[in-house]
């Protein structure tokens, strides 16, 4: 058996998803799943038993019975500031779950985040100084994914902190325009397509190997560059309003986050075979003028 923390969540019912598409249906999801529309997520998803909480839940388990867990679960709002939930959902869980693993001698692939560099001195919220923390006490143990930019399908449920591709394909049926912040074209990001990151996790399970790892493209692209991607795919004229970067999100804004994939690549992972802005932006509107989640 498989497990997935946080698997009614974005990332974690893709992997869900994923997982179900090569074959493998005995997953135990365990997520609280917080928001009302979140259980669409899981709708038409195979898996074995879902759970709210795993931190005595391994223990019951023998060696043999669980094969890895995939551990996504998080507090990832970049704007949360209350430092003890953030602990306890985000630090507690996962050396709880690393412990456990070890004892098991199961793969644990954990999901960290490219937060943890801010702008070259470290992190710039209490979201990011939670993953490099867990990452300190794990990396022997765990393969610590520090994901990128991720988009795709399953993430209608996070708002604000959705990709800057779905809120913006929002806008566009709202307003017919987009509201981009100024100088966006001195912003870029390394976005990564979320079945794109399913294929690594799960690459990482059956290529275990202990450490810290960037999982992205490798490519950078800026904000106005994937802002004229997605126009191109809309079937309508969009006015892009260049409008000022609130305050609370400048204080922590990354000028420019480019994933180093040698770590990943010396593992086995072909990081070209991930979609490229052109390529995932329109596979992402495609879906979106189909479905509501997948």
């Amino acid at each position: 058996m498989i497990i997935v923390t946080g698997g009614g969540g974005f990332i974690g019912s893709a992997m869900v998803g994923y997982l179900n598409s090569i074959g493998r249906a005995d997953v135990m999801v365990i997520d609280n799943m917080p928001h009302a529309e979140q259980y669409k997520n899981l709708v038409g998803k195979t898996f074995s038993i879902m759970e709210e909480r795993e931190l005595d839940l391994l223990g019951h388990y023998s060696p043999g019975e669980i094969e890895a867990v995939i551990h996504l679960g998080a507090i990832t709002n970049t704007l949360h500031n209350d430092w003890n939930s953030i602990y306890k959902q985000n630090i507690h869980p996962t050396r709880k779950l690393a412990g456990l693993c070890s004892e098991l001698r199961i793969p644990m692939v954990f999901a960290s985040s490219a937060a943890v560099y801010g702008n070259g001195n470290g992190p710039l919220n209490q979201y990011a100084l939670s993953k490099q923390l867990a990452e300190r006490e794990i990396k022997d143990r765990a393969a610590c994914l520090r994901f990128f930019n991720v988009y795709g399908p399953n993430e209608y449920h996070k708002g604000r902190m959705a990709s800057t591709i779905l809120n913006w394909y929002n806008q566009i049926q709202e307003t017919g325009s987009i509201k981009i912040f100024e100088d966006s074209d001195q912003y870029y990001r390394d976005f990564i397509y979320v079945e794109d990151v399913c294929r690594a996790v799960w690459h990482m399970v059956e290529n275990f190997r202990a450490g810290v790892y960037d999982l992205g493209t490798g490519k950078s692209s800026n904000f106005e560059r994937v802002a004229k991607e997605l126009v191109k795919h809309v079937d309508q004229e969009v006015y892009l309003d260049y409008i000022p970067m609130p305050a609370d999100l400048r204080a922590q804004y990354q000028t420019d986050t480019k994933a180093d994939i040698t770590a990943l690549e010396a593992t086995g992972f072909d990081v070209s075979l991930c979609r490229s802005i052109p390529e995932g932006v329109e596979d992402y509107v495609q879906f979106l003028k189909e479905h509501s989640y997948l």
